[in-house]
């Protein structure tokens, strides 16, 4: 089976789109299929992987990787709408084109096309629209639901101390999310109703697939390889220095990037809740690729920044936190750092539950996100307090990446669902 998987940005990367889509690649080839990749073209301050960087070889090694013009590269490759991504998409549509013919002209044509964010469905459906008797089916893996997502950019506007100005602000915030939310609403409609197949990592994005589609789809969690296996250890040289060193178990984590819909003023809010002794025994770290975390107000006060510079590392210090924390409550999609804390067997809080198949108290601590401030400062406060529950939600974290996001059942279900496409296609 021969599969190309389109994706609407940079790559390789260290973000969470980048990784779901490397690991879903090296998943199928592993199982057997012929894999091809498309992305953007990439900027060397936007690649996020220098060229000695393992974790690079590991997403490029055995792939025919087709890059868009690096004229069209969008210049920054952080998530989220940004005035360089329409040219980026337009060179990801002339390659998809160019990709498709050569394939044709050999008679070695792909299979089928797995696409990665809403902008990759919507450019190779219309690829599909003009070029029927060319392309083949199209399957729309579910990344996010831009009817949650997109309104968390527009949650940059800045408060005020004036109680006239800042009631003004938040009736307009409002308004502004609604007319958001609403077209995002009619986009994932659009990509479900005209996708020949889907794949979503969430329940919710699950039940929005099969509302507006009568096409083969299935909720596949992303796959995580394996930690724990020798090969994947971080080496000496790739961790900080001894007295750089949290010291494990003593230390909660938040991993990942910076962007608004991860919500981490929520955490600084319930860390300025817990007594000071809690923080200096127990510190509240966020580990992330970008410098960005070191700049003055990056952060709220109360968090530590961390800046990591290898996926090694970054699995270091997940595996070495007395637990995770999550807390994004936008739905839709599945926050990758939360599956490599699963993979771990570290604990996660998360202000999410079932939507990402987690049971409170049994694999994760599950803080209500209906009031996420002093639902997350109790649940640092019970885990600091109590030195066995940490380590029981992580057996069961553990428990769940093992029957839910190892590589080779992501990659089973997945070939089944694209044969059952392409069968229903032909």
């Amino acid at each position: 089976m021969r599969i190309l998987l389109v994706g609407a940005f940079a790559y390789p990367h260290h973000q969470g789109s980048q990784v779901y889509f490397q690991e879903q690649a090296i998943a199928l080839r592993a199982a057997g299929a012929e894999v091809e990749l498309l992305t953007y073209a990439s900027t060397g301050s936007s690649s996020g992987a220098s060229s000695d960087d393992p974790n690079r070889w590991r997403a490029l090694d055995g792939f025919l990787h087709h890059t868009a013009p690096a004229w069209t590269a969008p210049r920054s490759a952080a998530s989220g709408p940004n005035l360089g991504k329409p040219l980026g998409d337009f060179g990801l549509g002339m390659t998809l084109h160019d990709a498709i013919a050569s394939q044709l002209e050999i008679n070695q044509p792909y299979q089928a096309i797995l696409t990665h964010n809403i902008e990759a469905c919507v450019i190779s459906l219309l690829h599909r629209m003009t070029q029927l008797r060319q392309s083949p089916p199209v399957i729309y893996c579910v990344h996010t639901l831009m009817q949650y997502e997109l309104s968390a950019y527009a949650n940059s506007l800045k408060s005020n101390r004036n109680p006239r100005r800042l009631s003004l602000i938040q009736e307009v915030k409002q308004r502004v999310k609604r007319v958001i939310d609403g077209t995002g609403e009619q986009a994932d409609a659009w990509a479900a109703r005209r996708a020949d197949g889907w794949i979503a990592l969430t329940q919710s994005s699950a039940r929005v697939m099969r509302a507006h589609s009568n096409k083969p789809g299935a909720l596949i969690p992303p796959p995580i390889p394996d930690p724990r296996r020798p090969a994947a250890m971080p080496s000496p040289s790739e961790l900080p220095k001894p007295s750089e060193r949290p010291t494990p178990g003593q230390y909660f984590l938040y991993s990942g990037n910076l962007d608004p819909y991860q919500e981490l003023g929520l955490l600084g809010e319930a860390v300025s809740r817990l007594p000071p002794e809690l923080t200096r025994r127990l510190p509240i770290l966020v580990a992330s690729h970008d410098e960005a975390v070191h700049r003055p107000g990056a952060l709220p006060p109360g968090l530590e920044a961390v800046s990591v510079t290898s996926e090694s590392e970054m699995t270091a210090l997940i595996a070495g936190a007395r637990a995770t924390l999550v807390t994004r409550r936008a739905e839709g999609g599945f926050p990758i750092k939360l599956a490599n804390g699963l993979a771990c067997g570290t604990a996660p809080i998360t202000l999410l539950g079932a939507e990402w198949g987690l049971t409170h108290g049994v694999d994760a601590y599950v803080a209500d996100p209906a009031r996420p401030v002093e639902s997350l400062a109790t649940a640092l406060t019970e885990l600091a307090a109590d030195e066995e529950l940490a380590p029981r939600l992580g057996e069961g974290a553990r428990k769940r990446w093992f029957e839910g996001h190892r590589p080779e059942i992501a990659a089973t279900e997945t070939i089944s669902l694209v044969e059952k496409v392409v069968r229903d296609a032909g």
